[in-house]
């Protein structure tokens, strides 16, 4: 009788689920991929150590690398701050290299993570709770 009160539970939370709307399942689908944006972003800043020479800049970028794997840490959340800061992270590389078809992967991807987490705040809606 146990068995039947497993099953009972687990299709009572899919019913409740399918019916928090496709809204909140889109937005957090489009959270997830602002996630692996910003943990390809953060990984390719610091593998660059790797292929340039080490000098204050290529330092520096690599810094930046971990402010993107630190903040991909709290886009895994449901807060609108973590969402303007990797606004703002992408800020310095967006203003200093114009959007070109034939760009560098990273500024790219950074471009994609500034819009990613623009739409997201405007889509940014509190997070629905159970207070019974």
């Amino acid at each position: 009788m146990t068995g039947y009160g497993i099953r009972f539970l687990s299709f009572k939370c899919i019913h409740v689920y399918s019916r928090a709307g496709s809204r909140t399942d889109m937005y957090t689908k489009l959270r997830l991929v602002a996630v692996c944006f910003a943990v390809a972003i953060g990984t390719g800043l610091i593998g660059q150590l790797w292929v340039v020479s080490l000098d204050t800049l290529s330092l520096s970028e690599a810094a930046r690398g971990v402010l993107f794997l630190l903040v991909a840490l709290g886009l895994m959340g449901y807060q609108r701050l973590s969402l303007g800061l990797s606004a703002i992270i992408c800020l310095p590389s967006v203003l200093a290299h114009p959007l070109t078809l034939s760009g560098n992967v990273l500024v790219t991807g950074q471009y994609a993570l500034l819009a990613l987490s623009l739409v997201l705040l405007v889509m940014h809606t509190q997070k629905p709770t159970d207070d019974k």
